[in-house]
């Protein structure tokens, strides 16, 4: 530790420690003496806590940005390197490339009015508001970056999530019949699967052949590949095993459960060739992920518990699956039948009294 000189600049130097690791900075002055007070002022801070955390703020948003997209965002599948990058763009566009990460603090605030008035939905707001809260922490806990985390001192925007549409009885005849000519031949397997196990559309597009065990009849997923990183074991329905027979016949195509002649499948893809099907089908307001929804929908309106219908769909929250429960009309109907036993007997003396 102490004040040095280097051979590529005029100023005085300083060097301190930090965890025993080295931090280097320059005066910015070739006086000595002020260099000294300088110096002086720098241990202080530290010793106060302050230094780091300054050193830290002075970051640009690029440093931080290029750094996560290194170590984080390249280890992701494409799709989501590409929403990550596009959200980096959009965080360039509002912030600028060399606004520092104190100056973030005091700008957060006003980003969500910003994509807000862009038209940009509350939910797609708040998931990018995740990535920039997400790389504070990275950035606080794993490079130990003395920054405090920005989105947590803003009202995030509220979502709702409570969406749940499903296929009736018409509408999951017709969609059949529309798969059944659809040119694409990978697509009416795929739904069958999405129906039949309730998986997301990256789990079903990323699902690999070692994960189905056709022996036990039981499908599993790594909990790395699972959006609560939790696995997920999913018993194989008749259809879903009949339907992965099927499929086993090209398996040596690709490793993949799902291709088109040996190309992985990947969302887009997928998602224009399922709006197509729903197109020809004539069906209003429908995406993939209610495929989701009418496998949870299906199992509470025949009678199956809310916590097993929780670990198929992989919840962590059992509130993500109580969206449901108003489908359970069994339950309510076994509880609305003691209010006929009940009010029976309140007015069984009453019932033929002509004064009532």
């Amino acid at each position: 530790m102490g004040l040095y000189k280097r051979k590529d600049s005029r100023f005085w130097w300083f060097s301190v420690n930090e965890n025993g690791k080295r931090n280097k900075d320059s005066t910015r002055t070739e006086n000595k003496k002020l260099a000294e007070k300088i110096y002086a002022k720098v241990l202080i801070d530290i010793q106060e806590g302050k230094w780091f955390e300054n050193q830290a703020k002075k970051k640009t948003l690029k440093e931080m940005i290029e750094r996560f997209k290194a170590e984080y965002t390249e280890k992701k599948d494409c799709r989501s390197k590409d929403r990550d990058n596009s959200i980096f763009k959009n965080l360039y566009f509002f912030f600028g490339e060399n606004c520092t990460l104190a100056n973030i603090e005091n700008l957060i605030g006003g980003y969500e009015h910003h994509r807000g008035s862009k038209g940009i939905k509350p939910a797609t707001i708040l998931k990018e508001l995740g990535v920039v809260r997400r790389m504070f922490n990275v950035a606080r806990k794993q490079w130990k970056w003395k920054i405090p985390n920005p989105v947590s001192e803003i009202e995030l925007p509220k979502v709702n999530n409570n969406r749940v549409r499903y296929l009736d009885h018409g509408e999951h005849k017709r969609l059949f019949c529309a798969l059944d000519k659809n040119e694409e031949t990978w697509l009416k397997p795929l739904v069958t699967l999405a129906l039949e196990t309730g998986l997301r559309l990256s789990n079903i597009c990323n699902l690999l052949w070692s994960e189905v065990n056709m022996f036990t009849k039981i499908l599993t997923i790594n909990a790395e590949k699972m959006k609560n990183r939790d696995c997920l074991g999913i018993p194989l329905t008749d259809k879903a095993y009949n339907t992965f027979r099927e499929l086993q016949k090209v398996q040596s195509i690709s490793s993949y459960v799902f291709h088109d002649n040996g190309q992985k499948l990947y969302h887009m893809k997928v998602q224009r060739a399922f709006k197509k099907a729903v197109k020809v089908a004539r069906i209003e307001d429908f995406r993939f992920h209610d495929l989701r929804h009418t496998f949870a929908s299906l199992l509470i309106q025949n009678g199956a518990d809310q916590y097993p219908v929780q670990k198929l769909l992989g919840h962590k929250d059992s509130r993500m699956t109580q969206r449901y429960a108003h489908l359970s009309v069994d339950s309510l109907r076994a509880a609305i039948s003691k209010l006929n036993v009940t009010f029976s007997s309140r007015l069984g003396g009453y019932e033929n009294t002509e004064s009532l």
